[in-house]
């Protein structure tokens, strides 16, 4: 195959999966937005909520995030049977991990009131992790088909069903705060709960349409279901924790940055919320890029292709840098004009918020594109099965640099939002510069033939 034809390959499956993570993106997107029409109070506890989740969501997909690299590369390969019993695995393990995280969710008033958030926000936060909780297997299995069927080159069902998600998502919002249609008024919780009903029909039609498509029969999905096959389980969770460890330490610390601007205030809480959703959102493009990167690596490695793998790695780059500082432009032209999304900027009370989201959405442009960089990266590293070195960058660049420094900045130099905001910043950038230098070396030493 031509490189030319490469490129189009690699656009073929990044334009499906950056629409998937900008649909998974518009889910959170969609309930902060709402959660603004229930007050600011709402707002600062759903989205300390919300954060609590989507960290938890973040480090149990880590751990399953290397389902998609082994199966595109036994996909490469030719190895049918392979991709069916990697599929079966992951499922087992997104129903184990689930468990115990519902059960903490739970029980999580004493350790917030702890951490010095206030009672009221607290009262409203565990109400809406309590519903939401019962989402967390069904969106775990979402995330494994997604790495399934983009291994091989079939997303779009996973596409299709992610962009119904959105207005059924804002339909039950909807019906179960204001209790429309008979059901009850459940405010912030009825977001929680909207969100846990959209995951679980999805993964029900998602399952139901996998298992009876002709064209995917050849490659056994659902055939090893009933068992656990040891060697590949362990495989998953081995390359796999690495990367827990990586989005865990970076979703933690926006969970730890979140709780601390929490302890500053209530309009900076909200305003951090307001700037960390918008940003995520526009990052969906670049984790559309990393994933079509990290399956078209593989698939190349699988291939015995690396040269073709690098070529195409740099291609990613160049372009998820382009669309990181186009989509950029916005965060820095009209700030106040995305607050306004989010709340009544003409209220007086929300003025204190719209003034500390303005100043921070400026620092969140540096740290999108930033972000970008390094999200390239780590696809690239995951098609090449090299994922252990992560988990101490990232502890480094989102704890020690990232919230370490931006504590110092806020607390002690009394910067408070914009302090903390410049630390992860830096980190996003340390982060950035030495992922990326060793995804260099390792497809050197590839094409080199001078690494297993």
């Amino acid at each position: 195959m031509q490189f030319p034809q490469e490129i189009k390959a690699l656009f073929q499956l990044a334009i499906p999966l950056t629409l998937i993570q900008v649909a998974e993106g518009m889910v959170n997107f969609v309930d902060t937005l709402m959660m603004g029409w229930l007050g600011t109070s709402a707002l600062a506890a759903g989205g300390l909520g919300a954060i609590i989740f989507w960290t938890s969501l973040a480090l149990f997909t880590g751990l399953l995030e290397m389902t998609g690299a082994l199966a595109a590369e036994a996909y490469g390969a030719k190895d049918y049977a392979r991709v069916g019993i990697i599929n079966a695995q992951a499922l087992w393990l997104s129903l184990g991990v689930s468990i115990p995280a519902i059960a903490l969710f739970w029980n999580l008033e004493g350790i917030l009131l702890q951490l010095g958030q206030e009672p009221q926000i607290v009262t409203q936060t565990v109400g809406y992790l309590r519903a939401i909780s019962w989402g967390l297997p069904a969106a775990l299995g979402l995330f494994t088909f997604k790495e399934i069927t983009s291994a091989l080159m079939e997303p779009r069902l996973l596409t299709l069903l992610m962009i119904v998600s959105i207005p059924l998502n804002v339909f039950l919002n909807d019906a179960l705060m204001y209790g429309r249609w008979g059901l009850p008024q459940l405010g912030l919780t009825g977001i929680g709960w909207s969100s846990a009903l959209v995951f679980w029909l999805m993964f029900g039609i998602a399952t139901l349409s996998l298992s009876q498509r002709r064209d995917l029969r050849q490659w056994q999905l659902f055939r090893s279901v009933r068992r656990l096959n040891p060697p590949v389980f362990r495989e998953i969770v081995h390359l796999g924790w690495p990367l827990s460890v990586d989005y865990g330490t970076e979703y933690g610390a926006l969970t730890a940055a979140a709780l601390l601007m929490g302890t500053w205030s209530t309009d900076l809480l909200a305003a951090h919320r307001i700037v960390m959703t918008t940003t995520e959102l526009l990052l969906m493009v670049s984790w559309g890029m990393s994933y079509a990167t990290a399956m078209r690596t593989a698939h190349k490695i699988g291939e015995g292709r690396p040269d073709t793998a690098k070529r195409i790695m740099d291609v990613s780059l160049i372009l998820n840098c382009v669309l990181a500082c186009v989509l950029a432009i916005p965060l820095w032209l009209l700030p106040k004009l995305i607050v306004g999304f989010y709340l009544d900027t003409q209220l007086v009370e929300n003025q204190a918020t719209l003034q500390a989201a303005v100043t921070i959405f400026r620092i969140g442009v540096i740290f999108q594109i930033f972000q970008g960089f390094r999200l390239i990266s780590l696809g690239t590293l995951q098609g090449l099965r090299d994922t252990h070195l992560l988990a101490t960058i990232d502890v480094v660049a989102h704890w020690l640099i990232g919230l370490g420094g931006g504590y110092w900045l806020g607390q002690w130099l009394h910067w408070q939002g914009v302090g903390l905001w410049w630390g992860l910043v830096l980190g996003q950038v340390f982060a950035a510069v030495l992922l990326g230098g060793r995804v260099q070396q390792l497809l050197r030493q590839r094409i080199q033939g001078r690494f297993p």
